[in-house]
């Protein structure tokens, strides 16, 4: 008897080590459909020089986005690679213009619907994500740019090879073409913080490999420099939530004396029961 308990121990314990030894992954499944809610606060903040007075005149803009979007998991392949479709199901965009004046637009008011009738409650991305949250390829995109969902993926990061165990770091490198000759290398930094009650809490800095030789250069590339946490649900394999900042001041962008500030929070939060 004590040998069976014994033959018993070593199997539970060799399990639960080889369960350890397994790297964190996404877990798919056809039919799946996880949702989430996003919100994004954005200030540009621009100063110019009066073409009369050459004095300094600072104009600023803000967007408040809040939006409501849900990825459906319609094929996953033999390698993990899950096919994905993205549909927007609410969205409340307030925009605060340089003259004072506000542009609001929200889904809840029944004609302002029918105004997004394009995009709202409709496929406008679709998508092959593998198992550690890389982009592999982008099969349709509606609304913004497949190169833009390269830089920004879809869950805001990518799991390591192996692991991840506390203190560990990866990177992933990505481009971003602004022009038809104007394309820039990045670098995306991780680094896992905790692994604490099933949740994986990642750290995310993003940076150009080499800088950029101009301030001017750098206007259309800061709203990429994205860094703090995004957390992953252990347990049952899907992307939790995400808080990331990035602000940026770029001194003399449009020659001496000007200057461009942008600065942005962004938070995700899975809303499935």
């Amino acid at each position: 008897m004590p040998r069976y308990f014994a033959a018993v121990a070593a199997f539970a314990i060799a399990t639960v080590n080889a369960s350890a030894a397994e790297p964190l992954r996404f877990k798919w499944h056809v039919g799946q459909v996880q949702t989430y809610k996003v919100t994004q606060q954005t200030v540009i903040q621009e100063t110019t020089l009066d073409a009369q007075t050459e004095k300094p005149v600072v104009s600023e803009a803000r967007t408040n986005l809040a939006l409501t979007r849900q990825w459906t998991v319609k094929e996953v392949d033999a390698g993990g690679v899950a096919t994905l479709v993205m549909q927007i199901t609410a969205v409340r965009n307030e925009f605060k213009k340089p003259d004072g004046t506000t542009d609001l637009r929200d889904s809840s008011n029944p004609e302002q619907a029918k105004e997004m009738a394009d995009y709202l409650n409709k496929p406008v991305v679709v998508v092959r994500v593998d198992g550690q949250g890389k982009l592999v390829d982008v099969k349709e995109v509606k609304s913004g740019s497949a190169a833009r969902l390269n830089a920004e993926l879809p869950f805001r990061f990518v799991l390591p090879d192996s692991g991840p165990a506390v203190g560990q770091t990866w990177e992933r490198a990505f481009s971003y073409k602004t022009g038809a000759d104007d394309n820039y290398d990045f670098i995306q930094k991780y680094e896992c913080k905790s692994l604490k009650d099933g949740l994986a809490t990642i750290g995310v800095t993003t940076g150009l490999k080499a800088p950029a030789k101009t301030a001017g250069e750098q206007v259309p590339l800061v709203p990429m420099f994205w860094s703090g946490d995004v957390y992953f649900n252990a347990l049952a394999g899907k992307f939790h939530a995400a808080r990331l900042t990035t602000k940026v001041e770029l001194m003399n962008h449009l020659g001496d004396g000007t200057k461009f500030v942008y600065q942005s929070t962004y938070n995700e939060d899975a809303a499935d029961k």
